[in-house]
Order: C-alpha cells, then sequence, then structure tokens
C-alpha cells in the first residue's frame, strides 16, 4: 500500500497538477500495456491494429478494431466495454495504472474534441470567407445590374428613366451651395430620313457616335441621357448659359464634320452622309431654383431647341 501511495503521489498527481495549471496533454507511461490481437490470437486483418507491434497501442482509443470478430465504434460509444475487457485490465494490473489509463482516456477525448473545434473553427471561417466573398459578388453584379437599369445600351448614356433621380439632386445642390446649373437638349436635324434610305443599322452609328461626341466634350460630372430615339440632354452642374452654349457649340460642329459610310437601301453601292445637330440650352440660378420644377427646366431647353429647328436647324439656340 505504501508503494501504490507513493507512485500515485510520483506519477498520477503530478499530470493532474500539470493538466490544471497549463494544460499539458503529458501522458501517463504505462508499460504493461497488452496488445489485443496478441491476447485473444486475433485473425481479423482488416482491424486497424492487426499486427501492429507498438507497445502502446491502446486498442481502446482506436476506432473501428474489431473484437470477438465484430467491428467496434468510436472511443466514446465503447469506452465502457473497454473497461471490463481482459485487455484494459491486463493492461492495468494495479490502481496506479487503471488511474493513469482513466487519464489517459480523458486526455485523449479532451484532445479529440480540442481538435474538432479548431477544426470546425476553420471551417467556419472558410465558410465565411466564402461568404463575404459570395457577398462582394453578389455586391458586384447588384451594381451592375443597376448600372444596366440606368444606361442606354446603344450610346452608352444614361436613359430617360435616370434622368429625373439626377435632376433631382442637381437642382438640391443648386440651392445648398449657391452653384448655377445648365441644361442642353439635342436632336438630330432630319434623322427620319436616315433610317427611311439608309436602315437601321447606319441610323444606329450615327446614335453611337452623339454618345461618344458628347463624352469627350463634357466633364467627369457632367451626366448625358439618351432622352428619345435621336434626343439627348445634358446636365451640365456649376455651368451657366453662356459656358453651357461654348460646350453646345463643340458638340454640334464635331457632329456636323463627321461622315458616315452608307448605303441606300437596294443599292451596293457606299455613300459618305453627314447630318447636323439642334440644340436647345437653359440654365438656371440659386435664386430661381427654389420655385422651378424639372418639368419647367425641360420645358424650356424643349422650347429653345424647338426655335432653332424652326430657324432650319444645325443651331444653338438660348432660352431666353
Amino acid at each position: 500500500m505504501n508503494g501504490l501511495i507513493k507512485r500515485l503521489r510520483e506519477e498520477i498527481i503530478p499530470m493532474f497538477e500539470k493538466a490544471l495549471s497549463n494544460g499539458s496533454s503529458e501522458l501517463f507511461q504505462n508499460p504493461h500495456i497488452v496488445n489485443c490481437w496478441k491476447e485473444f490470437n486475433c485473425k481479423s486483418a482488416s482491424c486497424a491494429l492487426h499486427g501492429n507491434e507498438l507497445a502502446a497501442a491502446r486498442c481502446w482509443q482506436v476506432a473501428g478494431t474489431y473484437c470477438g470478430g465484430e467491428p467496434q465504434g468510436t472511443f466514446v460509444e465503447k469506452c465502457g466495454k473497454c473497461s471490463d475487457c481482459k485487455v484494459f485490465r491486463d493492461s492495468c494490473p494495479t490502481v496506479v495504472e487503471e488511474i493513469g489509463e482513466q487519464f489517459n482516456n480523458i486526455m485523449f477525448l479532451f484532445n479529440k474534441q480540442k481538435t474538432k473545434m479548431l477544426e470546425d473553427k476553420e471551417h467556419i471561417e472558410r465558410l465565411n470567407r466564402e461568404l463575404i466573398s459570395a457577398l462582394e459578388q453578389i455586391d458586384i453584379k447588384n451594381r451592375e445590374i443597376q448600372k444596366m437599369m440606368i444606361t442606354d445600351k446603344l450610346t452608352g448614356l444614361y436613359n430617360r428613366h435616370h434622368l429625373v433621380t439626377v435632376l433631382e439632386d442637381e437642382i438640391a445642390r443648386c440651392n445648398r451651395y449657391g452653384h448655377p446649373l445648365a441644361i442642353m437638349m439635342i436632336d438630330i436635324d432630319d434623322f427620319k430620313s436616315i433610317n427611311e434610305k439608309y436602315g437601321q443599322s447606319t441610323g444606329d452609328i450615327m446614335l453611337e457616335y452623339v454618345g461618344v461626341l458628347i463624352k469627350e466634350n463634357t466633364r467627369k460630372f457632367d451626366r448625358s441621357f439618351r432622352y428619345g430615339g435621336e434626343e439627348f440632354i445634358v446636365v451640365l452642374p456649376e455651368t451657366d448659359i453662356t459656358l453651357a452654349y461654348i460646350v453646345a457649340e463643340r458638340i454640334r460642329k464635331g457632329f456636323e464634320i463627321k461622315a458616315f459610310h452608307a448605303g441606300r437601301k437596294g443599292s451596293v453601292s457606299e455613300l459618305h452622309i453627314s447630318r447636323t445637330l439642334s440644340i436647345g440650352i437653359t440654365a438656371t440660378f440659386p435664386y430661381k431654383t427654389n420655385d422651378i420644377s424639372i418639368e419647367e427646366l425641360l420645358n424650356q431647353s424643349d422650347k429653345a431647341l424647338y426655335l432653332a429647328k424652326n430657324k432650319g436647324g444645325n443651331m444653338s439656340v438660348r432660352f431666353e
């Protein structure tokens, strides 16, 4: 008894102290471990431990071993039965070995759970990364869809539906910061004859070029729209009517000198054709915007455009 107590104090208690103080997984060293396959002269070659000569191969901790020719489960499922097994009893000739092996079992289960927790944590972190990546992709796709919803496919300009939103913001900004705001309405002169004589593809090329020309002659914070079939609107923040007229003339002259390749319907010969632009311009200032509406601004630019058309087209006219 004195020898057992001495061994408990020297071999068992220090292991518990280390485990409690710093989580050490130091195991009890048991020189009496019995190999089950030798003990029972086991012939189950498919057993994970069959033929294993390791002195410390504890069959009760290994999942999927065979006992009596029957496959066993995991450590948690079979540890109760294994404690009563002859292999376990022979491996624990004294209470010291029995306590030591039970300590080993506790640490074995603890380490498995710790490993499982780390694997679960890594799995969750991986899923979180995948989720964040998926959300970022969804956000990108949503922005692309939103852009498609407000963009005219042919010209690359904004479409008519987005115009009201932009004008509401710009009128509010005009009031808030005391800056002027100008609007241009642009129309291709005699555009109807293009589609009739040369086909819709020629008309599309012409419309596309208007979009390019507008982009080249406006600033990044200006906003350009395809308003109708061959009508365009340009919103020019912080721009008075004089500066807007200068921009309009650059656009008009750039379009006037452009020649387009076209084939007359029913003919194999190619022609070089050109058209002109009529542009109506209006502008407002902060002291006017309290009472002005989007419809009024559009009507003013439309009236200026109508006047340009009545005068023969190919000109920019300011609303008076």
